[in-house]
């Protein structure tokens, strides 16, 4: 805990300040009976004894001048389990000393420390910054000297985990899959806290604080969040790693899974108890795919952005080319929605529960088609194709792309539809219908492009029933035109969609989720006029959906 505190050290000795971040043990009553945890001369790390997996760095200042007062950092004792659990799924095939559970004192010590370290970013004034981690080339994730002295985020304020990139072979030194203080992060110190002498008031040091902010023009890694980009720049997903190539990035990141879900059972093995380990990790190894394949879906309708002002040159927002999104519609078409079979071991399903693979894979790729489907996305295809032409991914391309790949299966000779891609084509009709028929429908081009292509599949359904080789199958596509045609034609009577596929149509609907998921930690966006605090640990597990 004392390390992770002191890492921010050198970033403060790089502005010109000694030993400006010095972690001690609070002093035992016979020591200092006066000390006290409540007292606002002292900044404290607070230890809960909770089975919370999170932790939070607030801050009071004051709001007059900005200056930072004192902290409590809230440090939930499970912390331990999100972070176990997250290096597992994510290195284990890169570190040995993760591949098996418990993880051991050591490298538990170094998870705690990164905790610490990003949280007291957050005491010492530092904001998340998103945009980091797609601001590295994705090649150089894999090249230790480079990890060695950059990392594989700029910032430690990201949420960049642990380096699912690198691959076994890239021979990576372990602590190097950890992130650490970053070049962002040294350089966000001297802007925010190094003296600039011969100034007598805060504008007289505006045009040398401006002078320092134009180096990110020739320096990508020292830029922060584009203001006003939301998830409509897919460089400024949570959770992501390499996502400047989010493709090629996750095409890694599936390999190093696809290594963890072979090592699940001889990891969480440990006779005389129960599959308690088996069934946490395996719920966030689906989670963990589900994640990666969003980061591929917001690179559709994306934009790569910067923030600029005047006197600077060029613009904030850049669409992404046309054949980068077809490319990551093709590759969701492929891994997203066709069954990722390695998460479908019986040795392993058949002991955490009876029934519930289905639930946990359809809820994966809904994540996945909510995220492809929302009006936000939509409109934003609209809008490139307005303004770029040609040149633009069309949204009309785009949707025929998504039910081509759905719905494969009705081109072939013999058609035949198992159980997993049956789920995944009644999430899509159940989406659309949301779209359609919601609380908050959609308008604009969209209604009438869904509509367009729920008639299209229609009628390649009907053209492919006679080509069906199995009872099952016939049912499921009789029932998708059934689907289809109350869809398009609602009953009088029927009310909006009120299972919660139409309620939060926008690009922040899956980061709704997350949120959610931190359940009794203070609400991150709710910060009074001078307290602030982050919740910096949402939990991304796809669990099953029965009880």
């Amino acid at each position: 805990m004392k390390q992770g505190v002191e890492a921010w050290q050198p970033a403060f000795a790089a502005a010109g300040f000694s030993n400006a971040v010095i972690a001690r043990e609070a002093p035992s009553v016979e020591d200092d009976p006066e000390w006290n945890a409540e007292d606002a001369r002292y900044s404290v790390i607070r230890w809960l004894a909770s089975t919370t997996e999170n932790a939070y760095g607030p801050h009071v200042h004051d709001p007059r001048t900005g200056e930072i007062l004192e902290t409590d950092i809230q440090f939930h004792h499970n912390v331990m389990n999100l972070v176990r659990d997250w290096y597992f799924v994510q290195v284990a095939p890169l570190d040995p000393r993760a591949q098996t559970l418990p993880l051991p004192d050591d490298l538990m010590g170094e998870l705690l420390a990164y905790v610490v370290t990003h949280e007291v970013g957050h005491t010492l004034g530092f904001q998340h910054n998103m945009k980091a981690s797609s601001l590295y080339p994705v090649e150089n994730l894999r090249d230790p000297e480079w990890l060695a002295t950059m990392s594989h985020t700029p910032t430690l304020m990201d949420y960049a985990r642990f380096n699912y990139v690198a691959q076994p072979e890239d021979d990576i030194p372990v602590a190097d899959l950890i992130p650490k203080i970053g070049p962002y992060d040294t350089w966000a110190t001297m802007w925010g806290y190094k003296p600039i002498p011969d100034t007598t008031s805060p504008d007289d040091e505006a045009a040398t604080l401006d002078e320092w902010a134009r180096e990110q023009d020739d320096t990508p890694w020292l830029r922060f969040t584009t203001a006003g980009a939301g998830a409509a720049d897919p460089g400024q997903l949570t959770e992501a790693v390499g996502d400047a190539d989010a493709v090629e990035a996750t095409r890694l990141g599936l390999k190093n899974l696809e290594r963890v879900a072979a090592m699940l059972l001889d990891a969480t093995s440990a006779p005389g108890d129960p599959y308690d380990d088996l069934e946490a990790v395996y719920g966030r190894l689906v989670g963990q795919w589900a994640t990666e394949m969003n980061h591929v879906a917001a690179v559709v309708g994306g934009f790569r952005s910067q923030q600029k002002h005047f006197g600077q040159n060029g613009v904030r927002f850049t669409a992404i080319p046309r054949q980068t999104q077809a490319d990551a519609m093709a590759f969701l078409n492929d891994h997203a929605f066709l069954t990722p079979m390695f998460l479908v071991d019986p040795e392993v399903l058949r002991r955490i529960e009876p029934v519930g693979v289905l639930d946990r894979i359809k809820r994966g790729q809904t994540r996945v088609l909510r995220a492809l489907l929302n009006a936000d996305r939509i409109e934003r295809l609209v809008e490139q194709e307005a303004i770029d032409g040609p040149a633009a991914y069309a949204p009309t391309d785009f949707l025929a792309d998504l039910r081509n790949g759905l719905w494969r299966e009705l081109d072939a000779a013999q058609v035949r539809t198992d159980a997993y891609r049956r789920g995944v084509q009644r999430a899509y009709l159940e989406l659309v219908d949301g779209q359609l028929n919601g609380r908050t429908p959609a308008d604009g081009d969209a209604r009438p492009f869904l509509r367009g292509e729920l008639r299209t599949l229609d009628r390649t359904i009907a053209g492919a029933l006679v080509r069906v080789s199995d009872r099952a199958t016939r049912l499921h596509l009789e029932d998708a035109r059934d689907q289809i045609a109350r869809t398009l034609t609602p009953p009088a009577t029927s009310s909006p969609a009120t299972d919660g596929t139409a309620l939060a149509q926008g690009d922040d609907a899956d980061r709704a989720l997350v949120w959610g998921l931190a359940g009794v930690l203070p609400n991150p966006w709710a910060e009074g006029a001078n307290h602030a605090a982050e919740s910096c640990w949402p939990d991304l597990a796809v669990s099953s959906a029965r009880p």
